[in-house]
């Protein structure tokens, strides 16, 4: 295929019509919590609590998760716009649907794990206790995640493999830089969840311009 396809032609419109939806929903949601939220539940009810800018970030890729999730959930009550999704020449069978159905709901897994540590703490849960179910559906979803790997094809494989190396090597330089600015005392230390939220948001970003370079976006 070459770069001149209309495949490859509408992988730049397409990032930036999620480039510019991600835009408009983040400064809805600074403007919302900026001026709406505390008219709601009074000026001073945020102040006891411990939030970072990797909280925010971290709850907005796992609520972006849940909603691509839900979205695939949605397109796979329709054969037919399934196979257009993942370029099928017939309508998806009941086994393609049931495979998309399950891929759907581990990438809504996902989303729902990365904000359990936020809510059990905004909730005040006690750590151990809260500690204790996060790694008891971590290990949940690990086994999903590897039956979601032995049932899919060599295609959504080698995307896999390809958006995780990206991360692995973008996250690796982004790391670098900051820690280096860090010890010059350019940069505020980073905290573990800073830095699991950064290659999160980093990988969902690399995992949709792979997919959609593939066709399969």
């Amino acid at each position: 295929m070459t770069a001149s396809s209309p495949k490859n032609a509408r992988l730049p419109r397409r990032l930036l019509v999620g480039f510019g939806f991600g835009a408009v929903m983040g400064a809805a949601g600074y403007v919302f919590g900026r001026t709406v939220l505390p008219q709601l539940i009074g000026p001073d009810a945020l102040d006891g609590l411990n939030l970072r800018w990797s909280d925010a970030l971290a709850a907005l890729t796992g609520i972006a998760l849940m909603i691509g999730a839900g979205a695939v959930m949605v397109i796979s009550l329709d054969p037919r716009r399934l196979a257009r999704m993942y370029h099928l020449e017939e309508p998806a069978s009941s086994e393609e649907v049931g495979q998309a159905r399950f891929q759907a709901a581990v990438l809504g897994f996902s989303g729902f794990i990365l904000l359990l540590p936020l809510a059990f703490s905004l909730a005040g849960l006690a750590g151990g206790m809260a500690m204790g179910l996060i790694i008891l559906l971590f290990a949940v979803h690990t086994v999903l995640n590897i039956r979601m790997w032995r049932g899919v094809d060599e295609l959504l494989r080698r995307t896999t493999l390809e958006a995780a190396t990206a991360t692995f090597f973008l996250g690796q330089g982004l790391l670098f830089l900051w820690a280096a600015a860090e010890r010059l005392s350019l940069l505020p230390p980073l905290t573990a969840w800073d830095v699991y939220a950064v290659l999160m948001t980093l990988y969902l970003f690399v995992s949709a311009v792979v997919s959609a370079r593939r066709g399969l976006a």
